[in-house]
């Protein structure tokens, strides 16, 4: 074989492994979102969420500005009980703030939101980068989104002062994201981290064996450099378990045991790592970011013995 046939060979090989790992960096950086003007009649036709009680809130559409230039689309959401905490200034105010999921948007989260409004909390849901309403920059699985999370805390902070008290609650990537930022912030007295993934770099090579029976050499090593060219990030510095181990927060970890696309041992392995104030929740029969919705009144009753035992800890309550 001369060496112009290797050296086709040689280049056809290349060009088609660069192809196909800018292709899987596409899937984390440009993946194809839950249209915003359809997601929430999804979600009540889904049975996630139910339009008479969505339509019963008292909420408030409105922009913050992230770090980076894009806006960040914010919903605060009330009902009788959590309104009337908010605007009373003697007391401390409460606020959860929820975080969603991959390709999704802040609707996905309405299906938690009852669960804190009940207790009188009010909500704030938000559409990630790229995803609803929110800018149009790429998705980073929770890194550049950590310090958007940042930004809408910054937000609260200033709209309602210091006499405040923040849970944050997030699905999947949303909840890689919760956790990923509580290596930067300490302002969040607890956390519900359900079916997050405990490193972007383990999911991705769980994610080429079961789903494109792939190897992650050289695939996933070729895409980490072009998300990094694209980007500005590297796929190993989203590591959530590093939040974990870096804070005293108290977490809650949920996730569904039959969940095969982030897989139950990653919220196992984080528990196990966690010092401290932890608790833990599978929820039986549950796949992937539906434990809420195959388990709702053990769910709900699961948040509110963390929220007992952690969130609502002093007399200014």
């Amino acid at each position: 074989m001369s060496g112009y046939i290797i050296l086709g060979i040689l280049f056809v090989f290349m060009f088609a492994l660069f192809i196909a790992c800018w292709l899987l960096s596409n899937i984390i950086l440009k993946p194809k979102v839950i249209p915003y003007d359809t997601l929430l009649q999804k979600e009540i036709d889904e049975g996630r969420m139910k339009k008479e009680l969505y339509d019963s809130w008292i909420k408030e559409d409105f922009i913050i500005k992230s770090r980076y230039g894009y806006d960040i689309s914010c919903q605060l959401i009330n009902n009788d009980k959590s309104k009337e905490q908010l605007e009373n200034p003697t007391e401390k105010r409460k606020l959860a703030i929820l975080c969603h999921g991959y390709t999704c948007g802040k609707y996905s989260s309405m299906i938690y939101a009852d669960m804190f409004l009940q207790r009188g909390i009010t909500v704030l849901a938000y559409d990630h980068r790229n995803h609803g309403l929110s800018g149009k920059a790429s998705t980073t699985m929770g890194y550049y989104e950590k310090f958007d999370l940042q930004t809408v805390l910054d937000w609260c902070y200033e709209e309602y002062g210091a006499n405040l008290a923040i849970v944050t609650h997030g699905e999947s990537m949303g909840a890689a994201t919760v956790l990923l930022h509580l290596a930067i912030d300490g302002r969040v007295r607890c956390t519900i981290a359900d079916c997050g993934y405990s490193s972007l770099e383990r999911l991705l090579k769980h994610q080429l064996k079961t789903n494109y029976h792939l190897p992650a050499f050289p695939f996933l090593h070729v895409a980490k450099l072009i998300v990094k060219l694209r980007t500005g990030f590297w796929i190993d510095d989203v590591e959530p378990w590093e939040g974990v181990v870096h804070s005293n927060v108290p977490i809650m970890f949920v996730h569904g045991a039959e969940d095969n696309y982030v897989p139950y041992t990653m919220s196992m392995d984080m528990y196990d790592m966690k010092k401290g104030k932890k608790e833990i929740y599978l929820a039986q029969g549950a796949g992937h970011a539906v434990s809420c919705q195959t388990n709702r009144k053990e769910y709900q009753d699961k948040l509110n013995q963390f929220l007992n035992k952690y969130y609502f800890t002093d007399n200014k309550f």
